[in-house]
C-alpha cells in the first residue's frame, strides 16, 4: 500500500512540475518581448515594473569601443525617457531560452530597422511570482 501510495505521489508530482515548468517558460518569454515592446515604444512605466531593482546592462567593447559599459536601472530608464536609447520596432526571435527553479536566461535576436542586438537575458522570478530581468547582456550591431 505504501508503494502504491508513492507511485500516485510520484506520477501527480511527475504531471505538475513539467506544466509549471511550461507556465515558466512562457512567462519568461513574455517578459522579454514586452521588455522589447516597451523599449521601443519607450514606455518607462511599463520598464520599470518589467526591470528588477538590481538590473543592470553590460555593453561590451561596441562599435570598435574598448570599453565595457555598465548601466543600472536608473541611468537606463533615463536614457529611455531622454530618447537616447528606444524608439526603434524590433522583432523578438528567442534562440535559447531555461529555466532553473526561479532563475531564467534567454539568447534572444531582436531585429530593428536601425540596429541588430543578440541579447543574454538573466531573468529572477519575485516572490510574488513574477519575472523581472535582472541582466542584460547584448551584441549590438547595425541593421
Amino acid at each position: 500500500m505504501k508503494s502504491l501510495l508513492l507511485f500516485f505521489l510520484t506520477m501527480c508530482l511527475g504531471i505538475a512540475l513539467p506544466a509549471q515548468e511550461s507556465a515558466d517558460l512562457i512567462a519568461v518569454e513574455e517578459a522579454v518581448a514586452q521588455f522589447s515592446n516597451a523599449g521601443d515604444e519607450r514606455d518607462t512605466t511599463q520598464l520599470e515594473s518589467l526591470l528588477h531593482p538590481a538590473f543592470r546592462t553590460v555593453v561590451n567593447r561596441q562599435f570598435g569601443s574598448e570599453e565595457v559599459s555598465l548601466m543600472d536601472k536608473t541611468l537606463y530608464l533615463q536614457l529611455v525617457k531622454d530618447e537616447k536609447i528606444g524608439g526603434d520596432q524590433r522583432k523578438v526571435h528567442f534562440l535559447g531560452v531555461e529555466v532553473v527553479g526561479n532563475n531564467a536566461t534567454v539568447k534572444a535576436l531582436l531585429i530593428g530597422s536601425k540596429l541588430h542586438f543578440t541579447s543574454f537575458f538573466s531573468l529572477v522570478k519575485t516572490a510574488e511570482g513574477e519575472w523581472q530581468i535582472i541582466g542584460d547582456f547584448p551584441h549590438i550591431e547595425q541593421a
